[in-house]
């Protein structure tokens, strides 16, 4: 996978994203949040060691040695992607994970 990708898939997401969250459809924001957040991740990850995890469990392990600012986001955030699955999401946890994606939002793509 290559930055471009990686940008495209982010843009993708973080726009479904704010759509859902507009539209007050929270459990589908979240995840898709969460989506542009890896993406974030990957970019980060790709930029500073040039690999990628192959699953949650490897990026979480590369973040946390090669950036553990994405690491304390992405670990934090884990928990409510999983649960808009099968729970009811609030506005209080969709907000609070959109305004962390935004955050990591800043620290990758300033980078770039």
């Amino acid at each position: 996978m290559n930055k471009e990708v990686i940008l495209k898939n982010f843009q993708e997401f973080f726009e479904l994203a704010e759509y859902a969250y507009q539209k007050e459809k929270y459990n589908g924001a979240v995840t898709l949040y969460y989506k542009a957040l890896v993406e974030l991740c990957d970019l980060s990850l790709l930029e500073s060691i040039g690999k990628l995890g192959a699953n949650h469990t490897e990026r979480f392990q590369l973040l946390e040695r090669y950036n553990p600012q994405l690491y304390s986001i992405s670990s934090k955030l884990f928990r409510f992607y999983r649960d808009s699955y099968n729970k009811e999401i609030s506005l209080t946890i969709a907000k609070l994970v959109k305004e962390n994606v935004e955050t990591a939002k800043s620290l990758v793509i300033k980078q770039n």
